[in-house]
């Protein structure tokens, strides 16, 4: 079994540099200067990804507590994008960064940060859209206000 390594967002950007999206100007997780680092899990954005060394590449995922984490390594389940990143990480550990948790949603478009029951309100409506309130569209909200799940947004 190897060694958990709990890292928070900002120790993890520091410690392995993750590379900004090149092929999307409006990725998500962006930083305060508007820079998306996210990949996303289709097209040619996955095909850049799976370029990678494999110890370069970390999984944005759904966790099962409904937090957000990063995990290293390419998975599949309940993924929500990839990073790349310029440091690879150790094999022989395990790591996870948590990005947000039942109490707390940070949003990862806006990195605004909505807590308590506006949290719960986010993870309730706003999680499939991988966006907050603030930066949903009016006919993403219109949807989500009729509870049509086969509707597409």
């Amino acid at each position: 079994m190897n060694d958990l390594i709990e890292l928070t967002e900002e120790d993890w950007f520091d410690t392995f540099k993750p590379i900004p999206n090149h092929l999307d100007d409006n990725a998500s997780f962006q930083t305060e200067d508007n820079i998306g680092y996210m990949f996303e899990t289709y097209d040619e954005e996955l095909e850049f990804v799976k370029s990678q060394d494999s110890n370069r590449i970390w999984t944005y995922c759904d966790g099962d507590n409904r937090g957000t984490y990063i995990f290293q390594g390419m998975r599949l389940v309940n993924r929500i994008g990839y990073f790349v990143t310029t440091v690879p990480y150790d094999e022989t550990k395990d790591y996870q960064i948590q990005i947000s948790s039942e109490g707390v949603y940070e949003c990862p478009t806006c990195r605004e940060v909505w807590e308590d029951e506006a949290a719960a309100l986010h993870y309730d409506k706003f999680e499939d859209l991988n966006k907050c309130a603030k930066c949903a569209t009016l006919e993403e909200i219109d949807l989500i206000e009729k509870g049509d799940p086969n509707e597409t947004i």
